[in-house]
């Protein structure tokens, strides 16, 4: 969904404003903002913003803050501590530059980090005998994965979430700040506990599945999905068959479901056929999200 799946690997660059505390002049500027997989540069004629990614505690993404919200549209903010000192740095942002914010940033720091994880502490409202493992956590363009030291991967897709919680829980034999996520399994519902170790990256991560599953439905309560749409997509989920589908909603009436599969196309919930078909994170959050009211 965001990005490229090599955020060590990524360059870009473009124009922009932004306002930064780190620099003398404390009015906005027009400059050049550069990305790699380490750092974000700033440069406006002689004045300059160097912000290594690991020294970087906190990221807000879209509405600017009041005092600026007659000079920007949508800004990343970005919360940072070089050498103990800490600052703050607002970059407008055109849109089609939202996944280098929403996916990279993040996914630099968090990828390799090392975190307690419950997962399918409860399923269907019943609690189960999981205990906490420690696991390495990466970040994906669609999905969190987490890899046990045994070994194998567990995974939770965005469009899998269908609620998150933030606070304390005690996990791993310690009271911890923890993200609880519930999220569908096979069509269940699923309680896992996500702790990292660093609170720094804790926070991010907190901020980073907020920012992602808020924007998801966001999209979804945007979008004008017709009552049969729904159906196309939680049919499909549930029965990942395309002809019964088909059969299911318009009797095998060929002309009449490519023309609803079309519609569910431009409302962004399934994938172009030349792509394979499918359903995209906007389209299974939909259906989870369905599914997940009828079994409650």
């Amino acid at each position: 969904m965001r990005g490229g799946d090599d955020p060590a690997g990524f360059t870009t660059q473009f124009q922009t404003r932004f306002y930064s505390t780190a620099i003398r002049r404390s009015d906005i500027q027009n400059g050049v903002c550069e990305l790699d997989g380490d750092s974000i540069s700033l440069r406006a004629g002689t004045q300059s913003v160097d912000i290594a990614v690991d020294t970087v505690t906190n990221l807000t993404i879209g509405t600017p803050p009041e005092r600026f919200e007659d000079a920007f549209t949508e800004v990343v903010g970005i919360k940072f501590s070089p050498a103990d000192t800490s600052h703050v740095c607002f970059i407008e942002y055109d849109p089609e530059y939202a996944d280098v914010f929403e996916y990279h940033l993040f996914a630099k720091p968090i990828n390799g980090a090392t975190g307690l994880v419950e997962f399918g502490a409860q399923k269907g409202g019943q609690q189960t005998d999981t205990a906490a493992q420690q696991m390495e956590v990466a970040i994906k363009p669609d999905r969190v994965v987490f890899t046990p030291e045994t070994g194998g991967t567990k995974s939770i897709a965005l469009g899998e979430i269908v609620n998150i919680q933030f606070g304390k829980r005690t996990i791993g034999g310690g009271k911890r700040d923890v993200i609880k996520v519930d999220h569908m399994k096979s069509h269940t519902r699923t309680t896992s506990y996500l702790s990292l170790m660093q609170t720094r990256l804790q926070r991010l991560f907190n901020r980073y599945l907020r920012t992602e599953y808020a924007q998801l439905q966001a999209e979804i309560e945007e979008t004008n999905v017709s009552e049969a749409e729904t159906q196309l997509v939680v049919g499909y989920y549930t029965t990942h068959d395309l002809t019964q589908t088909m059969h299911a909603l318009t009797d095998g009436n060929t002309s009449e479901f490519e023309s609803l599969y079309e519609q569910a196309l431009d409302h962004g919930l399934v994938t172009h056929p030349d792509d394979g078909v499918g359903l995209t994170q906007k389209g299974k959050m939909l259906a989870n999200t369905e599914l997940d009211t009828v079994n409650t």
